[in-house]
């Protein structure tokens, strides 16, 4: 999902005419519901695999679950957030970048820096080379985890000058946009 709402945000602003008039209306929502039924097949795929005790298949089944995350999920995730980040940067100084932008590239950044250690650590597992301890691995994921609605709560109360007001009031105004 991070994948999607980041290239339907870098479209936004890259193509903003095509975006507005010539964009499915339910576009987010069919690719979002393709993401989610994409993922319960391969979840459900590797956890049959690997709970029958087929180990050789669930070994086939996990590393192709990797190689999805990194060759089919995480460049177009990179590339456009990367491509938004810096042309949100580039554009007119007049306008600060928009909140919304923000909490996308910090979320991609967090999760690169966060969680993807995971991911990357439990590929290498298949092949069973492990340099780095599980229980670094596996915190990093954890504040990968909790780290998003801290993200949220201080790019919505830095609008008023980080003045700290109610976290509803807070989430109201970062979705805002």
């Amino acid at each position: 999902l991070l994948t999607a709402i980041s290239i339907e945000r870098c479209v936004s602003i890259l193509c903003p005419l095509w975006y507005r008039c010539h964009r499915p209306q339910h576009l987010s929502a069919v690719v979002c519901a393709l993401l989610w039924a994409l993922s319960i097949t391969v979840i459900a795929a590797v956890t049959s695999l690997c709970l029958l005790h087929e180990a050789q298949h669930c070994q086939i089944a996990l590393i192709s679950m990797y190689v999805l995350n990194f060759l089919i999920f995480a460049p177009p995730m990179v590339i456009s957030s990367t491509i938004l980040f810096v042309k949100v940067q580039c554009g007119s100084q007049q306008h600060q970048p928009r909140r919304l932008h923000i909490i996308i590239f910090l979320t991609v950044l967090l999760f690169l820096l966060f969680a993807l250690p995971l991911s990357i650590w439990n590929f290498l597992q298949q092949f069973s080379y492990t340099d780095m301890p599980s229980q670094v691995v596996f915190l990093l994921a954890c504040i990968n985890s909790s780290i998003n609605p801290f993200i949220y709560f201080l790019v919505g109360s830095c609008r008023r000058h980080c003045s700290f007001v109610s976290l509803q009031v807070t989430f109201q105004r970062v979705f805002e946009d």
